[in-house]
C-alpha cells in the first residue's frame, strides 16, 4: 500500500486555498473598480441629461424671442404710431384754441338778448 505523505499535501492545499483567495482579492477588487466607475459613469450621465434638459429649453426660449426684423418692424410701427401722436396734439390744440374762442365770445355777451 502506498502511504500518503500528509504534510505534502496539507501544504498543496495550503498553496492552493493562498492562490484561490489571492485570485479572489484580485477579482473583488476590479469589480469594486468597475463598479465605482458604472456610478461615475451613472453620475455623469445624470448630470449631462440635466445640462442637455437646460440648453434644449434656452433653445425653445431663443425661438421665441423676436428676431432683428421684428424689433425693426416694431421701432417702425412706434416711429409711425408717434408722428399720429403728434398729428393728434396738433389737432387738439387747434381746437382748445377754438373751444377758448367760443367760451369767451359766449362770456361776453350780454345775457337777456334784448
Amino acid at each position: 500500500m502506498d502511504v500518503i505523505n500528509w504534510a505534502a499535501a496539507k501544504l498543496l492545499f495550503d498553496i492552493s486555498q493562498a492562490l484561490f483567495m489571492g485570485a479572489m482579492a484580485i477579482y473583488i477588487y476590479w469589480l469594486n473598480k468597475h463598479r465605482a466607475s458604472q456610478t461615475a459613469i451613472k453620475g455623469t450621465q445624470e448630470r449631462i441629461d440635466g445640462v442637455e434638459k437646460k440648453v434644449v429649453n434656452l433653445e425653445h426660449k431663443m425661438e421665441r424671442l423676436p428676431s432683428h426684423e421684428d424689433l425693426s418692424k416694431l421701432q417702425e410701427q412706434m416711429s409711425q404710431t408717434n408722428v399720429l401722436l403728434a398729428e393728434i396734439s396738433a389737432n387738439q390744440r387747434a381746437t382748445s384754441v377754438q373751444v377758448n374762442r367760443i367760451n369767451d365770445y359766449l362770456m361776453n355777451q350780454p345775457r337777456g338778448g334784448h
